[in-house]
């Protein structure tokens, strides 16, 4: 009993040594600031809201998303919900990835990854031809879909999750 009075004792005193709100000197009406890969590309939202922006019902790649943007249309056209894109970002095998998806059937990218299902993966370089990451394109002549790794995984891992995605259904 008494050791129970004195571990008490010591929690109230660090909790008032720390202001007794966490330690933080956070304003209320601070907003957080969003440095993501979706963010630099579109309008963070809630999964609900993006999912109105657009006219066709995406692919949605896993049931934890980590965030979810409306985009800007990726073939010029007019802002309204016709020709926005949606993208996720998801946590997939321990790795982030995100599944950028528009209205239209996308163009190939140079180099052909694999074929399931009558549906054709390929690749392309994300920096324009420089030597690194690269990502997958596909499209099930409705929708273009766009996956590149957000996190650290290699490009087999990335058309891996390409052909995952594909057998999930994200062709269909």
């Amino acid at each position: 009993m008494r050791s129970s009075l004195i571990a008490c004792f010591i929690l109230v005193l660090m909790v008032s040594a720390c202001g007794g709100k966490g330690g933080g000197d956070a304003s209320p009406d601070a907003t957080p600031t969003s440095d993501t890969y979706l963010s630099h590309r579109g309008e963070v939202m809630p999964l609900r809201s993006a999912l109105g922006g657009v006219a066709f019902h995406p692919f949605i790649p896993a049931h934890e998303i980590v965030e979810t943007a409306l985009l800007p249309p990726y073939n010029g056209g007019d802002d309204n919900r016709f020709n926005r894109g949606i993208g996720f970002e998801y946590i997939s095998k321990r790795e982030a990835y995100a599944l950028r998806q528009w209205p239209g059937s996308g163009l190939p990218g140079p180099r052909n990854v694999a074929t399931i299902d009558n549906c054709q993966i390929t690749s392309y370089d994300i920096n324009g031809g420089a030597t690194g990451k690269q990502g997958a394109l596909w499209t099930n002549g409705r929708i273009a879909f766009n996956l590149v790794a957000v996190g650290n995984a290699s490009d087999r891992e990335t058309f891996e999750e390409a052909r995952r995605l594909v057998r999930l259904g994200a062709c269909r």
